[in-house]
């Protein structure tokens, strides 16, 4: 049997976040590794969580702790940032690294020595990596209260309604559907005057006036179901509103009822056990 000390551990994490989405896949970061280091022996140690907050990886503490008992001769990742994007885990690296208690440390997309000069350099480049995620979530919070502010809701548009894909990055807004707006204000009409429950006015919507969803590369194309009816008379973005962050929002796009007619929907809707 190889000794243990020998082997490497390789590190691959894919986090779900936003912010990490433009990494390497799980497969991918695992074939570069072995192809920038085919001697190597390896145990590998997959994760699919953030690294931005310590002590939300267990595979990687368990990595971390075998390497430091001696149990792997190493540690070897795509980047830096795949290991730690917070200043703790980043400091028990480089302190493991200078005190000896991890041997080696390696990278496929990026070099260092391990001596106090490039142990200076890792810190740095771990550091970035914080800093980056820690300012690119300062700057998307900055982002999302101005698209509030301006009235945009950052969310998919309901049923009578188009999310626009503008050019321009934080232009984007939601504007009337031009093929369903009117047949979803129809819908108002009927539930407003009382004469309709929502299934009728659903199968009225569908099957005489050929309301469908908005059909996308997967999905959609087809007649909304009785879930959807039911959450468009109870969906207060009809107004001219929004809730986003349990708040009230006044948005920019266009209103389809107006708040008393949307209330007397809900007394309707109320009345029926709805």
């Amino acid at each position: 049997m190889k000794d243990l000390r020998e082997v490497y551990g390789g590190y691959i994490r894919k986090s779900s976040e936003a912010k990490e989405k433009q990494a390497l896949s799980i497969a991918s970061q695992k074939e570069a590794i072995q192809k920038k280091f085919p001697n190597i022996k390896f145990v590998w140690f997959e994760e699919s969580r953030s690294a931005f907050e310590p002590g939300n990886r267990p595979i990687f503490l368990d990595m971390l702790n075998q390497a430091i008992r001696g149990e792997l001769h190493g540690i070897v990742a795509w980047h830096p940032d795949r290991l730690s994007r917070n200043e703790k885990d980043a400091g028990e690296i480089t302190y493991g690294l200078r005190k000896g208690l991890i041997k080696d440390l390696k990278f496929v997309s990026y070099s260092f020595e391990n001596t106090p000069d490039g142990i200076k350099h890792l810190q740095n480049a771990l550091s970035d990596s914080q800093y980056y995620s820690s300012k690119l979530g300062v700057d998307v919070k900055r982002g999302l209260n101005d698209k509030l502010e301006m009235g945009r809701m950052p969310s998919q548009a309901p049923v009578g309604y188009l999310n626009t894909k503008l050019a321009t990055r934080g232009e984007n807004k939601i504007i009337d559907d031009p093929d369903r707006f009117s047949i979803v204000r129809k819908m108002w009409d009927l539930m407003i005057a009382g004469s309709h429950s929502v299934p009728e006015i659903r199968d009225i919507a569908t099957k005489e006036w050929g309301l469908i969803t908005l059909k996308k590369k997967k999905k959609g194309g087809k007649p909304i179901g009785y879930t959807t009816a039911y959450s468009i008379f109870s969906n207060i973005f009809y107004t001219g509103h929004f809730i986003y962050g349990g708040r009230l929002h006044q948005g920019d796009h266009k209103p389809m009822v107006t708040m008393v007619e949307f209330d007397l929907v809900q007394t309707r809707l109320k009345e029926h056990g709805s």
